[in-house]
């Protein structure tokens, strides 16, 4: 009786140990929750940086700076010194506008650059353009519009000046023959006075004018070369006017027909 106890306490504990080598440890995690959180993470991060690189705000384009517009004066023009050093002059009162050459200095007298002009190297250096200055301080404005003096080296030849005037005769209406026989009767304190050209040329735009040529002495040794052109406006009469010493007019007389060829009515 003994011995079968004993035999059925053996057995069953050779049947525990079996049970308990059935029994496996389970598997182990591949991807722990600190993992798991980790690579979540990233995963988030780059899909920011995607979605930033495919949103990046597009860089702001420089802004240009805005060009001043040129101030009216009382006198009713305006002088815009361009960037290629050529310079646009309006004279809102005849309606119209031309370009100065590069080279010329354009001066509207009273205004900013006129008296800065004074206080310029060119002044201190060539006498013959402070003389200028001096000589139109006076003018009427209501007809002497611009003066534009060449202020290239070696251009003043002689102590004579190339210069360029804008005269306007607001509501002038007489016809370019009675303007050729006013002018014909001109009499003139100058010496050796010479009247010798007249004509009624057509300019470049079809526009009829008067074009006057004369020459004087300035000494026993220099002449002096002026063409006037007179233009007809709706709005009265525009008179151009050059001046040159007479053996070096041709260097600079293209210019003044650049000038000539240029004037654009504001309301043809």
């Amino acid at each position: 009786m003994k011995l079968n106890f004993l035999y059925t306490i053996f057995v069953g504990a050779i049947l525990l140990s079996v049970l308990n080598g059935c029994r496996r440890s389970p598997a182990p995690v591949t991807n722990p929750p600190a993992v798991e959180t980790s690579l979540a993470s990233t995963a988030r991060a780059l899909a920011k940086q995607t979605e930033s690189a495919n949103t990046a705000t597009p860089s702001t384009p420089p802004t240009e700076t805005p060009t001043p517009t040129p101030q009216i004066s009382i006198n009713g023009t305006s002088l815009e010194m361009r960037a290629d050093k050529t310079a646009l002059f309006t004279d809102h009162k005849a309606g119209i506008q031309l370009v100065i050459p590069a080279g010329w200095l354009p001066l509207r007298v009273n205004e900013d650059e006129y008296y800065k002009a004074f206080t310029s190297a060119i002044a201190s250096a060539n006498p013959a353009f402070s003389d200028r200055l001096t000589q139109i301080q006076d003018a009427d404005l209501n007809t002497f519009r611009l003066d534009a003096i060449d202020i290239r080296d070696g251009h003043a030849v002689n102590g004579i000046l190339s210069d360029i005037n804008v005269i306007f005769y607001a509501g002038d209406t007489r016809s370019l023959e009675e303007w050729a026989k006013q002018e014909g009767k001109r009499k003139s304190a100058f010496k050796n006075y010479m009247y010798f050209n007249r004509g009624y040329p057509k300019l470049a735009n079809g526009t009829r004018v008067l074009l006057i040529e004369r020459t004087w002495s300035k000494d026993s040794s220099n002449k002096v070369f002026n063409r006037t052109v007179f233009y007809p406006l709706p709005t009265g009469m525009l008179e151009l006017d050059f001046y040159s010493n007479k053996d070096f007019k041709d260097t600079v007389l293209p210019d003044f027909e650049q000038v000539v060829n240029n004037v654009t009515q504001l309301n043809p």
